[in-house]
């Protein structure tokens, strides 16, 4: 009886599908900087290359990351997350922008001076071959879920109050990108498994409004521009500039997002049907920085500590109800990871 139930255990084993373990990479250090990579829970920590601001691919076998600060010419590069030789992608890079599709195929992100017109640009990651989307000043992009399109927010111009607007663009260049809003104060969009989440500036109001920036709240739209609606409402506080979405959970129920401004940051949740916010962490100067929702949205990745003390930086997990903070990694920050 034992042998037969043996063997039945064995056959079960070889019927289940093998499961794949979560990767997480984050920096550690400033100048000199290194990019580690780790299991999605902290342990097996190592150090993958010289570098910075890694983002793991979904798939988990590629890492795209920036040269060293100190260096002159920025580039972003790409290494095997089982470590190997690193290949250059893409010269002048700026920092910004950034998405890989959902197949592991590409990166969309930007190129150009760090002052002046830049480049949208989508990279192969094989090749290494690029093709411009657009010129201008660029706030955030986003690839549709089945990776056909990406979305963008684009500024007219590099000044306070210049016109925005979210634009798309199919990612095979067969036709050109055309704007998916009009209002000229759109930017920072999301795709999320049914609708991109926005966000819609405007001018800031009371006595100090000359001494202050625009004001951000989150909207939420069809794939196509139809069916604009306004999530989040309330005053934003002068020097605060209010929500930029992050992550949506897989299913579309959950919507993270970094409320900001003057030496203030943090992150929220925001129910995407009643735009419900909560937030998660202390508010403070260089409070908790979330990078990343998990699948399933139940937990927040992110870091927290003071920016310029490295050493004070820990990336950390918080669950989505905000009701505990994990260290996975510490003295580390800017954290991607797969789950």
């Amino acid at each position: 009886m034992s042998r037969l139930l043996l063997l039945a255990g064995l056959l079960i084993a070889l019927l289940l599908p093998a499961s794949a373990s979560a990767t997480l990479v984050f920096q550690r250090g400033v100048i000199p900087s290194h990019v580690w990579i780790a299991e999605d829970d902290g342990s097996n920590q190592r150090r993958l290359t010289e570098g910075r601001d890694p983002r793991i691919s979904p798939d988990g076998q590629t890492v795209a990351y920036g040269n060293q600060y100190s260096r002159r010419t920025p580039r972003l590069l790409a290494i095997p997350a089982a470590g190997g030789t690193p290949r250059t992608l893409l010269r002048n890079w700026v920092y910004g922008p950034f998405a890989w599709s959902p197949d592991s195929s590409t990166i969309a992100t930007v190129t150009g001076p760090e002052v002046g017109r830049q480049t949208l640009v989508l990279v192969d990651v094989a090749t290494g071959a690029r093709r411009t989307v657009a010129t201008g000043y660029f706030y955030g992009a986003s690839f549709s879920p089945d990776g056909t399109q990406l979305v963008y927010g684009r500024q007219a111009a590099e000044r306070m109050w210049a016109p925005s607007d979210v634009w798309i663009a199919p990612v095979d260049g067969s036709q050109p990108p055309r704007r998916l809003t009009t209002d000229g104060r759109s930017l920072h969009p999301l795709w999320g498994p049914t609708q991109i989440a926005y966000t819609r500036w405007s001018r800031p109001t009371g006595r100090h409004r000359n001494n202050d920036g625009p004001k951000y709240h989150l909207w939420l739209m069809a794939p196509d521009g139809s069916g604009a609606r306004q999530l989040t409402r309330g005053r934003i506080p002068w020097l605060l500039t209010g929500l930029t979405p992050t992550a949506w959970s897989a299913d579309g129920t959950k919507l993270l997002a970094q409320f900001g401004g003057q030496d203030t940051t943090y992150p929220v949740t925001v129910d995407p049907v009643t735009g419900a916010q909560r937030r998660v962490g202390p508010r403070r100067e260089w409070g908790i920085v979330a990078t990343a929702l998990s699948k399933d949205g139940t937990t927040i990745l992110g870091s927290d500590g003071f920016y310029d003390e490295p050493r004070d930086n820990d990336v950390i997990t918080v669950p989505y109800d905000g009701t505990r903070r994990t260290v996975l990694a510490r003295a580390a920050r800017a954290p991607s990871w797969t789950r």
